[in-house]
């Protein structure tokens, strides 16, 4: 990328840094932009997103099953295994069931929860070694606290790329959640 390339005020600030830096921040942008973004974030430089559309635009995006199913569990009460999720649709939710003969069996029920996930339309975090989902990220991140021995209050932005790796869930969404959570948007 040459300089006319950039946006002038890009080129400014780079012109500020020394050849090291450069090159590191470019080859974060070139392995890792997600990475990058979520630095840019994190250090103000970038605006975060606005949770409300970010719902809206995830529920545009779900498949016919995973918004089927996002649906029925929404009102699931406390986070569940996979097993309890088939238990529950089976007592509770026949009608998804019937839709969808496949949800009675673990390996694509977990696959459509994995997938809700992988959206930020759902959560799940890990109680030892069992993982349990809930319907939201921020119901998932509060759980995550609890069980590293955390305080919500406590958590910060830059916490959000640990509760990714120990969760899988989207990085962006579990930002979202700390700042809805912390800035006492959502009542603890």
């Amino acid at each position: 990328m040459t300089d006319a390339d950039l946006d002038p005020r890009l080129a400014e600030a780079l012109a500020q840094l020394d050849e090291s830096t450069v090159k590191g921040i470019s080859d974060l942008a070139a392995n890792d932009p997600e990475l990058l973004e979520e630095l840019l974030a994190d250090v103000g430089y970038l605006p975060t997103s606005n949770a409300e559309s970010d719902s809206e635009e995830i529920a545009e995006n779900l498949s016919p099953p995973q918004r089927r199913l996002s649906e029925a569990l929404t009102d699931m009460g406390s986070p569940r295994t996979t097993d309890e999720i088939i238990e529950l649709l089976q007592n509770d939710h026949p009608d998804v069931i019937e839709e969808y003969q496949s949800a009675k069996h673990r390996p694509w029920l977990s696959t459509k929860l994995n997938e809700l996930v992988d959206k930020g339309a759902f959560g799940r975090f890990r109680d030892g070694r069992t993982v349990r989902y809930v319907p939201s990220i921020s119901e998932a991140v509060r759980h995550w606290a609890l069980h590293n021995n955390r305080f919500v209050e406590d958590l910060e932005r830059s916490d959000a790329r640990t509760i990714a790796d120990d969760t899988g869930m989207p990085t962006s969404a579990i930002r979202n959640a700390i700042e809805e959570m912390t800035n006492g948007d959502e009542q603890l």
